[in-house]
């Protein structure tokens, strides 16, 4: 079915083209267009070119009203009107348009911008124009790497957090391989950005990437925050060594109640001789243990208690263990410097008497870490919490694409979602937010 709306020439909104008819074929709008260019010169002697001839060329273009749309472009084909000329005959050519494309280039810069910045799936984008994927992902590396490798998105970085995150996992021909992520937490600036990933869960994969920095960018860097890995500690010492280094509260807190966990599966095995079970005392308040003190309700409390009363030891272990845990994660409420580090030392002495080993292999984790512990006091509570968010982002990128196996596929589509700024207009709502 072909119904022809218009034959008059409208302006298209693609710059240097009008619109002389559309059509309507399958649902799918035609528009044939031509350019504006009506009087050319000759590439080689400049006279006035002649009209040779037309030849049609069908691109994509971006949808209409739902509705895909195709552009008839009516190319016209020059001459030179001199017979002496070397010129002869040539196809107009056009910025909007690239020769051989299916797409215009607008409806490349905005797969670009729906694939980075609405984290849409490239085979999705490639459905919805009727394209390849190979088309659309072309388009995203053309548009997308010069936003990713503009060095300015890096200026102005005064603090920085360094974690790792899975890139494929496991199978029968590799082991898991992970990525390290470096995130920007300067707080003056906004929310967290994702600055770069470089394959590997090393220091000589941080160092390098820091090394490639310049000497100014890396002497502007005054905080980094990162999890309990000595690797990431001694990368970050060995390239910057004036930055002060920051544990991450989340994860010493983890540790904490990992610690509790490890202490209640251990006494499960003990007194049943198997893994926790349905019934087993213990592992019914499992949950409950990882719960925070001032978090319970009078009815967890009441859960609590009768699981330790029925499965703890008589010198109760699993019951200390969640005290020493719970002491740990009130350090962080400590008013300041000083009286954290007498809270640490009060929690160290503790944790000693107390001779639990894993009690005792959780102090001498965080007592080699007391210095980027207590750094959290001095450097107005900077954590780990905004890397561990863009973490979120790189996993939903990762769900998004079904997985990867390129890693500089990987590394464009994460930084395009978390680490470059879209100068999108945005619509005005019209109706306030009050309105139901």
């Amino acid at each position: 079915m072909e119904r022809e709306f218009s034959a008059a020439a409208v302006m298209l909104g693609l710059p240097g083209f009008v619109v002389l008819a559309v059509s309507e074929v399958d649902g799918e709008l035609e528009q044939a267009v031509e350019t504006t260019a009506d009087v050319v010169g000759c590439p080689d002697c400049g006279a006035v070119a002649e009209l040779h001839d037309r030849r049609p060329t069908w691109v994509r273009d971006l949808p209409t009203g739902g509705r895909p749309v195709t552009l008839v472009w009516v190319k016209r084909v020059w001459r030179c009107r001199y017979a002496a000329c070397a010129k002869r005959t040539w196809t107009e050519t056009s910025e909007a348009i690239a020769p051989r494309a299916s797409l215009t280039q607008r409806a490349r810069a905005e797969i670009c911008r729906r694939v980075g910045q609405d984290a849409a799936s490239v085979a999705a984008v490639a459905r919805e124009l009727g394209i390849g994927w190979r088309t659309a992902m072309t388009a995203v590396r053309d548009y997308g790497t010069p936003r990713v490798d503009d060095q300015t998105r890096l200026d102005g970085v005064e603090a920085i957090g360094v974690d790792e995150t899975a890139f494929q996992a496991a199978c029968a021909t590799r082991s898991t391989s992970f990525i390290t992520g470096i995130v920007d937490l300067t707080r003056r600036r906004g929310p967290a950005r994702l600055l770069d990933v470089v394959a590997g869960r090393s220091a000589s994969a941080l160092v390098g990437w820091v090394n490639d920095r310049s000497p100014g960018w890396r002497a502007g860097i005054g905080i980094a925050a990162l999890d309990p890995y000595r690797g990431y500690a001694s990368a970050l010492r060995t390239v910057l060594g004036d930055a002060v280094r920051v544990l991450d509260a989340f994860h010493v807190i983890r540790l904490g109640f990992a610690a509790v966990d490890a202490v209640r599966c251990r006494i499960q095995r003990d007194q049943t001789g198997h893994r926790g079970r349905r019934h087993d005392p213990l592992y019914g308040i499992r949950r409950l243990l990882r719960r925070a003190a001032d978090h319970h309700t009078d009815r967890s409390w009441a859960r609590l208690v009768a699981g330790l009363d029925a499965g703890d030891t008589t010198d109760e272990q699993l019951a200390r263990t969640w005290i020493a845990a719970q002491d740990l994660r009130l350090i962080y409420h400590s008013p300041d410097h000083a009286r954290a580090e007498n809270a640490l030392y009060r929690w160290l002495t503790y944790c000693a008497d107390t001779d639990i080993p894993e009690l005792t292999r959780l102090a001498t984790t965080i007592d080699s870490w007391r210095s980027e512990l207590l750094a959290y006091f001095t450097t107005n509570g900077i954590s780990n919490g905004p890397t561990e968010a863009i973490n979120l982002l790189i996993k939903k990128i990762k769900r998004v694409g079904h997985g990867f196996r390129n890693f500089d596929n990987y590394r464009l589509r994460l930084l395009l979602h978390c680490g470059v700024d879209w100068d999108t207009i945005h619509a005005t709502p019209i109706r306030p937010d009050s309105a139901s």
